[in-house]
């Protein structure tokens, strides 16, 4: 009569010393996914702010012509055309981003910020692709070489330079006053220390 009261006291005593860690462990998974969904909210909602507090360059708004597929970097990107079959790489004309993919190059200050950005502008957005018949139609790496507009016509590569992710890359050919503008836009933002021309963020 005794060892059947006992054994089950022991099995009990059993079962919690296996029970209270699991109880424990199940909590602390609970807390955890609840710290990964608050921290992932907040970088939403930081990179949220980052782009209201850009100083977006506009025109009116435009009819698009192509679609947003994937962001290499702060200059380039992939698309598909309305009007052509396939994947095009196309490469931002007149501005040039700090290095973050380039095979022998290290990452260069800014470029994360500069591609990071530029992802938040783009990715999965309807955009207009404007050639420019004064410049080359495609780079060496047979890139497309484009302006590109938001649907509200939000002036992306001139916005890249303006904010400071970008520099004004003139050594090519390109139409003369947009040349002038890019210029002027990144002699702004170097006034003001905006973005890489920040001189607590990088040695330019």
């Amino acid at each position: 009569m005794m060892n059947l009261i006992i054994m089950p006291k022991r099995l009990y005593i059993f079962l919690t010393a296996l029970l209270i860690p699991f109880l424990i462990s199940v909590g602390f998974l609970i807390k955890s996914v609840d710290f990964v969904a608050l921290a992932k909210q907040e970088i939403v909602e930081l990179e949220q702010e980052q782009i209201s507090e850009l100083d977006f360059i506009k025109t009116s708004t435009t009819q698009t012509n192509a679609t947003v597929t994937k962001s290499v970097d702060g200059d380039t990107f992939h698309a598909t055309l309305d009007n052509e079959p396939g994947d095009w790489t196309i490469r931002m004309l007149g501005i040039d981003t700090p290095e973050t993919v380039h095979p022998n190059k290290p990452v260069e200050c800014f470029g994360k910020e500069a591609s990071k950005v530029l992802e938040d502008l783009l990715l999965g957005k309807r955009i207009r692709l404007e050639s420019d018949p004064q410049a080359d139609e495609r780079d060496k790496y047979d890139r497309l070489l484009r302006n590109v507009y938001l649907e509200d016509g939000t002036d992306v590569n001139a916005t890249m330079v303006q904010n400071g992710y970008a520099h004004a890359y003139l050594s090519f050919p390109q139409n003369s006053d947009r040349k002038t503008e890019l210029r002027r836009l990144e002699q702004d933002a170097k006034i003001n220390e905006r973005g890489l021309w920040n001189p607590e963020v990088c040695d330019y």
